[in-house]
């Protein structure tokens, strides 16, 4: 046989080999990078009706300004009827500027096992009590989507509106700055906040 011959036989299986382990390493690595993509677009979205990251970046006129571990008052005692299964969070949003500025809501949530929805919110509403100067007691309010249950109480003048909700695996408490309160509705923010959508 022609010498030349067998050597271009020669580097045309080399070239084979190698292209087919290029190609190998090559789908491994873009399954990989997929993998990693899918884990991380799975990690970015969360289930609706939760109380965990990501929350929206606007939440109406104002902008998400931090999301940290609830401390100190901010955490949600567990109580009779309910007991958090996931970590508390709080988060912020704030606006700046122009008519909206001021307007601040800050929301404190986890997820948990809830074995009777008014009787954990009850249960909240008392311990919470009624604060000096507070102009209402605590109101039931609409929570928007069902099973759920919320009540509001307007604090001294000056210190905006706190009220707490409950759903069947979330439990929840929420304060509107003066600015923010009489223009932003409690059941709208309540399901912004979980990723729930309104019924049509």
């Amino acid at each position: 046989m022609d010498p030349q011959r067998v050597n271009i036989a020669r580097i045309s299986l080399t070239a084979l080999t190698v292209g087919v382990l290029a190609g190998c390493t090559y789908t491994v690595e873009t399954d990989l990078t997929a993998g990693a993509e899918a884990t991380e677009a799975t990690e970015a979205t969360k289930a609706p009706g939760s109380f965990a990251e990501p929350f929206p970046e606007r939440l109406f006129t104002m902008d998400r300004v931090s999301v940290v571990p609830a401390a100190g008052d901010d955490v949600i005692p567990d109580g009779t009827h309910h007991k958090a299964t996931g970590k508390q969070l709080t988060v912020t949003y704030r606006s700046g500027e122009g008519v909206t500025a001021g307007q601040q809501v800050t929301a404190t949530g986890s997820q948990a096992q809830v074995s009777d929805l008014k009787g954990a919110l009850d249960w909240l509403t008392e311990k919470a009590g009624k604060p000096a100067g507070a102009r209402t007691d605590w109101v039931p309010v609409n929570p928007g989507l069902s099973p759920a249950a919320a009540a509001c109480q307007n604090l001294a003048e000056g210190e905006g509106t706190r009220c707490y909700w409950v759903d069947a695996d979330t439990v929840g408490y929420l304060h509107m700055s003066k600015e923010a309160a009489p223009y932003i509705p409690f059941a709208d923010t309540r399901l912004e906040l979980e990723g729930l959508e309104k019924k049509k």
